[in-house]
């Protein structure tokens, strides 16, 4: 395996002028930068990360922690698409990442204990139980760290603007002249539910109509069997005030509640209207196409990436709550109200 002294044998330079160049030092000329990474490519040069990391105080990894009750995980097209988006952007300037579990072999490590062992720089906190003592410990610690959809005086986040998007999804229902909804949220107690239904709460406040009877009923998040379960406990509980709309938790959720609903021998959209939230491709395909939020995966991950490498950094005023603007897509799930 080739050396850094290998390398400058063939450049004819010092190794020290060899790491500087290897490392973007600025008092090393572009073009002897240049000449110095070709050559080491030629050798297959791999760099030493423990030396690096001890050169530069960085192991130059990245913990990213992606584990709850729901076992999603990466198997969830939103999650995924965020990940990847986080990862190209990070691999670009240099780093690799972990992923964080609590689960390794039997050596009974927390999250935070994870993150130490393997001395990352920083740690991207994607989807957990944030109220779960492992997951407060890494949350309150002094490692750099950035989540979607959470935040409190510990942490910031990235998340799809809650207000703008509940807005637009009840504005398109009440433009079409549902006054009868009904929101299948999430876990209470987590902050993006409550982040959404205060701003759905808002939306039906604001148009000012007397006749809207918004309802709130529980389900879970990312679950097409809890949204087919929660359904049909609303339609049971409903046989004479039935909602001519739903708002399902999330995509995944509003599959079940679609199948429900047919299985009770209604019509999707005629006899109730369906929307989601997050914008998976697979309910573009299904039938009806879903109504719902789309969320840019790619702009989440780099946002993300951005501002945990400038915490990394030691950068001053580093914004503390991203809010990406959400996109309301029209589907076939959703029409006007039968008179």
């Amino acid at each position: 395996m080739a050396t850094i002294y290998d390398i400058a044998k063939a450049c004819g330079l010092s190794p020290a002028t060899v790491s500087k160049a290897l490392s973007n030092a600025s008092d090393v000329s572009a073009a002897t930068r240049e000449r110095v990474r070709r050559i080491a490519q030629e050798l297959d040069y791999v760099p030493n990360a423990g030396a690096r990391a001890l050169s530069q105080s960085r192991t130059w990894s990245i913990g990213v922690l992606c584990q709850d009750a729901s076992q999603m995980g990466l198997w969830h097209y939103l999650f995924a698409q965020v990940i990847e988006s986080f990862k190209d952007y990070v691999e670009q300037h240099g780093y690799d990442i972990v992923f964080i579990s609590n689960k390794v072999g039997n050596m009974g490590l927390s999250y935070l204990g994870h993150c130490r062992y393997r001395r990352v720089d920083g740690v991207f906190i994607v989807n957990t139980d944030h109220s779960q003592k492992d997951a407060r410990e890494l949350i309150e610690s002094n490692l750099p760290k950035i989540a979607i959809d959470f935040e409190n005086k510990s942490i910031g986040c990235v998340m799809t603007d809650p207000c703008e998007s509940m807005r637009l999804l009840f504005s398109h229902l009440y433009d079409q002249g549902h006054r009868n909804i009904v929101y299948l949220h999430g876990e209470r107690g987590k902050f993006i539910t409550e982040e959404r239904i205060s701003a759905l709460e808002k939306a039906a406040a604001d148009a000012s109509d007397k006749s809207v009877n918004l309802r709130l009923f529980p389900s879970r998040y990312y679950s097409i069997e809890g949204g087919y379960d929660s359904m049909k406990k609303l339609l049971e509980a409903t046989p004479d005030d039935r909602p001519t709309a739903v708002i399902a938790s999330d995509d995944y959720s509003a599959i079940g509640v679609i199948s429900a609903i047919r299985d009770a021998g209604l019509s999707v959209p005629d006899d109730i209207s369906v929307v989601g939230f997050d914008g998976i491709e697979i309910t573009q395909r299904t039938s009806p196409n879903l109504t719902t939020i789309r969320q840019d995966t790619k702009a989440i991950g780099e946002a993300a990436a951005q501002n945990l490498l400038a915490q990394i950094a030691g950068e001053e005023n580093v914004q503390k709550t991203i809010s990406l603007k959400p996109q309301l897509v029209l589907g076939e799930s959703c029409t006007t109200v039968n008179k």
